[in-house]
């Protein structure tokens, strides 16, 4: 036998399946939250409102905040950011080239370099786009596009470096300072650059003359 229960209005005991108090005709319908329909209700309403929060993270912004917006596209690439930053501002160097021929005949550049800067240079690495006698780039050429040096330049110091070349097909190149390395340990520029990234952010050496 299931309990019994008292009607809400008279107080009276009736049976929880009644429909009606027999004593005072009171209708005896559960409450709201006892239906199942209620339940389904809520059910279709909150659901896509959970999802939508656990998609975002369990976070929301306001719309139109441009400054959350900039700072997602800033930090989505940091790695562009960093390698654009490492070639802004001064390399420290003043050069200049000269093409000539060896005295066995290869081509030869020699560049002059000044440090500018305030602290000892302890290397400089070169990148030289080669171009023959057409003026058309000599892209088969792969062994020499890297011209190292590690002679140590004082600050405010100059001096002269000589590479020779040997494809003979070189009549004169274009060249780029791509990494200045400094006795404190920091580095213009990046050693490890890719050539695109060079011939973008590298710092442009005038050559004159041809070998």
């Amino acid at each position: 036998m299931s309990k019994m229960i008292h009607c809400k209005v008279c107080g009276a005991e009736i049976a929880p399946s009644a429909k009606t108090c027999p004593s005072c005709g009171a209708s005896n319908k559960p409450p709201v939250y006892k239906r199942i329909w209620f339940w389904l209700l809520m059910i279709f309403v909150l659901l896509p409102i959970l999802t939508g929060i656990l998609s975002s993270g369990g976070t929301t912004s306001p719309q139109g905040s441009g400054n959350s917006s900039g700072t997602a596209e800033n930090s989505s690439n940091p790695t562009a950011s960093a390698k654009q930053s490492e070639f802004d501002g001064d390399c420290g160097v003043s050069a200049s080239a000269q093409m000539g021929a060896s005295i066995i005949g290869y081509p030869e550049l020699t560049i002059s370099i000044t440090n500018t800067s305030e602290k000892d240079i302890s290397a400089i690495q070169f990148y030289a786009v080669p171009y023959d006698v057409y003026g058309d780039e000599i892209t088969s050429w792969k062994n020499q596009n890297n011209l190292y040096t590690d002679t140590a330049i004082g600050a405010g110091k100059s001096t002269s470096i000589s590479y020779q070349f040997i494809e003979d097909r070189v009549k004169t190149v274009k060249l780029y300072i791509y990494s200045v390395y400094f006795s404190d340990g920091t580095e213009w520029g990046n050693k490890d650059a890719a050539k695109s990234t060079i011939l973008d952010h590298g710092a442009l050496v005038e050559v004159s003359g041809e070998s």
